[in-house]
């Protein structure tokens, strides 16, 4: 009963983190007003996380857990590495636009404080490996850009995500085509060969 009860008081405060985050900004909400979405006391909080730090250490892991599960749902190694990167990208698009709290805080990750970003890099990367793993055989292939992997993750998936974001506000309207040639630039992006014109 216990285990139950203080795994969905975990939950709550993570969930209105979230929320708060997307809505606010990781300096525009305060305990007082994270208790009162959570639904819980303030002092509760207190008892999962010793502090605002902690709490944002905690759901970033949760968000990258998530993140990877999507993206690596249908991971198939004995597909060639465009194809796989390709699943990846468009598992990740569908992600980002079933996860709307989610995406839209990303931009309050990227600014976090410097010491709280340190300790959430190694993390990221634990729980991406596979992504690694493919861009290093991709190097070894002499498939992709001889790019370390912050680099080609950067001309890769991040602007799949900010992409979804704009999408979500409605500021851009992304169709199905040019989903299909945004996902051809990504590959393009990070690959030694060229788009192959049809």
């Amino acid at each position: 009963m216990c285990a139950s009860s203080c795994k969905d008081k975990h939950q709550a405060i993570l969930s209105a983190t979230l929320k708060l985050l997307a809505e606010k900004g990781f300096h525009g909400f305060s305990i007082k007003q994270l208790s009162n979405e959570a639904g819980v006391a303030a002092g509760t909080i207190y008892l999962y996380f010793k502090d605002k730090d902690a709490l944002i250490a905690d759901l970033h892991s949760t968000i990258i857990s998530a993140v990877a599960k999507a993206i690596f749902k249908n991971k198939n190694g004995a597909l060639p590495i465009k194809d796989q990167h390709r699943q990846m990208c468009l598992n990740l698009w569908q992600f980002c636009l079933e996860n709307e709290s989610i995406t839209l805080c990303k931009p309050q990750f990227d600014h976090l404080p410097m010491d709280v970003l340190h300790h959430l890099y190694d993390d990221i990367w634990s729980q991406l490996k596979p992504i690694a793993e493919l861009y290093e055989q991709g190097r070894q292939q002499g498939v992709l850009k001889n790019l370390p992997d912050d680099v080609l993750s950067a001309f890769s998936f991040e602007p799949i995500v900010n992409l979804a974001g704009q999408q979500l506000r409605r500021t851009i309207d992304i169709t199905n085509d040019d989903l299909n040639t945004m996902l051809e630039a990504s590959w393009s992006a990070i690959s030694t060969s060229t788009i192959e014109t049809q």
